[in-house]
């Protein structure tokens, strides 16, 4: 008998967010073994194309989410786990007991949803359910398992675990649901070592699973000696400091004269005049600079980009990130990058081997000292070795089929 993959995630494959799983979803239908059902908890106007092989079911859909709230506080209050949270963290913040209070109505509400529709289903023995983030809908899985026989399994990315990111320190209800699950899938190394010393995760239940992205056989060519073009591709929000990007330019072109400096950002956001602004002042008179603000692209947009420029480095300098998809994209594309030490990004780019790997901190004057490298970004190993690391960690093809047959086993 076939194997019953159920994914619930946080809107997808409604626009707005999770764009991995676009890539991911292509490779579920390569496998025989597995049907495949998608349960989004929230439902967009807009929904993205999808292969033959997956449905889409919307049980938890159009709800009054202020209802919600009211039917399920009482429940919440008297539930087991609320009493349990305070007896582990000594807890008598109320910040922190409104928070907990918001995450065990979701709780209450995700199970019952849930069990309607366990209800409603059969061979659930041979039944996977997915979650995309390791949050409150997990919990009620975990919750329901033991009643209705199925197995859970989930992934894990960085909201969803790194506590000291979440807004007061605290990220709810984890340490109650370490067991009664069957796999976590982590997108980092480092964030195995964390669920087990954090929160008390087993290892066994641990694996490592990386995302990515599809090889486009695309070998972006560096540009001429006296040149170097550098790529950024964010939301132009405060966390990602493209501020710095313009400070270090400014420097640079003061110090080195003879290179002619080009630097192209892709993403817009609301500091998109803030920062056009910066720019014409910093940069705008410098003789040997040019630069554009080339605003959102699409997926497809993004690579054509990569194919008909030469492209020296992809920069970074946000001051959070999980995995960033652009990193991945660039290196497929055999682009060496320019990142800050956070998140998973230290798995991604080794220092003078395929890219260089800046302190967490991202100071201007380090941006500046090696992006002054010139010759190491038209280094022909150095870029060889970006794809390499692409290929080893990050290929589409390899991560998303042998997760799939992990899950259909």
């Amino acid at each position: 008998m076939n194997r019953k993959i159920i994914l619930i995630t946080s809107r997808f494959p409604y626009v707005g967010g999770e764009q991995f799983l676009e890539t991911e979803v292509e490779y579920y239908c390569q496998n025989g073994n597995i049907e495949f059902k998608i349960l989004p908890i929230l439902k967009g106007t807009q929904k993205r194309e999808l292969p033959n092989c997956i449905e889409v079911e919307d049980i938890f859909a159009n709800e009054n989410w202020a209802k919600v709230k009211a039917l399920y506080f009482i429940k919440a209050i008297f539930s087991k786990y609320f009493y349990r949270e305070f007896f582990i963290y000594n807890m008598f913040n109320i910040k922190k007991i409104k928070t907990l209070l918001s995450s065990l109505m979701l709780h209450q509400f995700y199970m019952k949803k849930l069990e309607i529709f366990l209800e409603n289903s059969t061979n659930l023995e041979h039944t996977v359910f997915y979650t995309y983030w390791n949050n409150e809908a997990t919990y009620a899985l975990q919750s329901l398992k033991e009643k209705y026989g199925y197995k859970v399994v989930s992934r894990i990315h960085r909201g969803d675990i790194y506590e000291e990111e979440r807004e007061f320190g605290y990220l709810p209800l984890k340490k109650q649901f370490t067991d009664n699950i069957d796999c976590i899938y982590t997108i980092t190394q480092s964030a195995n070592e964390y669920l087990i010393e954090r929160y008390g995760f087993k290892k066994e239940n641990i694996k490592l699973s990386r995302l990515g992205v599809n090889d486009l056989q695309i070998s972006s060519l560096p540009s001429p000696a006296n040149e170097l073009h550098l790529v950024s591709c964010s939301f132009l929000s405060e966390i990602k400091r493209v501020d710095k990007i313009i400070e270090a330019l400014e420097l640079l072109s003061k110090q080195m004269p003879d290179i002619n400096f080009r630097w192209s950002h892709i993403g817009d956001g609301h500091l998109h005049k803030e920062l056009l602004a910066l720019a014409n002042k910093k940069l705008g008179d410098k003789k040997n600079i040019e630069f554009s603000f080339l605003g959102n692209f699409k997926n497809s947009e993004v690579y054509e980009f990569y194919k008909t420029n030469s492209i020296d480095l992809f920069i970074n300098v946000s001051e959070s990130e999980g995995v960033p998809v652009s990193i991945m994209e660039a290196m497929s594309c055999h682009i060496p990058v320019v990142a800050p030490d956070v998140g998973g990004v230290k798995d991604m780019v080794i220092d003078k081997h395929n890219g260089r790997l800046l302190s967490e901190a991202c100071l201007v004057e380090e941006i500046v000292k090696v992006l002054s490298d010139v010759e190491f970004f038209k280094d022909k190993d150095i870029r060889e070795n970006a794809y390499k690391i692409y290929l080893e960690k990050y290929s589409a093809s390899l991560n998303y089929s042998g997760f799939i047959d992990s899950l259909a086993t």
